[in-house]
């Protein structure tokens, strides 16, 4: 197998369970999203047919109360968005260093025209990596600048 080959079968037993992962979780919450406008629509049709035509409940639903009450919220995380993008970050990175890790480590196990390919992807991969941890330490320092790393959000929306 030349060096060309051996890139695109690593690229296809890593890229296509990627793709297939990434696809079933936009579906997962996707099919989490549905429930949640379908429980709300059912709870707000509910609301309609009990009180139906009743005068007092018209006046309500002409108030800024009712805003609350028929408008739909998704679930938010509940660790604030700087720990969830050095989270992420890291993650990245620790897939990234042991991605190129590998291909340096089995490139010693490759014919002479396959080493070189996997010397690049390596190389290419750990760089990756070492940058994307720099940038995790980096919105950490930032984070810590500004001071959202310093409240503490138990869960308690607005």
């Amino acid at each position: 197998m030349r060096g060309g080959e051996a890139i695109a079968v690593t690229l296809i037993f890593v890229g296509i369970p990627w793709v297939l992962g990434w696809i079933f979780r936009t579906y997962l919450n996707h099919v989490q999203f549905m429930k949640v406008l379908q429980l709300r629509a059912e709870n707000n049709a509910r609301l309609l047919d009990r009180f139906g035509s009743d005068a007092a409940f018209l006046d309500y639903l002409k108030s800024d109360a009712q805003q609350k009450m028929f408008e739909v919220r998704t679930p938010e995380p509940r660790m604030p968005a700087p720990y969830m993008r050095m989270l992420t970050t890291i993650q990245i990175a620790f897939l990234l260093l042991s991605a190129g890790g590998a291909c340096l480590f089995i490139r010693g196990y490759m014919f002479e025209g396959d080493k070189d390919a996997f010397l690049f992807l390596g190389t290419i991969a750990v760089a990756l990596g070492l940058g994307s941890l720099l940038s995790a330490a980096a919105a950490f320092v930032v984070a810590r600048m500004w001071g959202p790393l310093n409240r503490v959000d138990n869960g308690a929306r607005p």
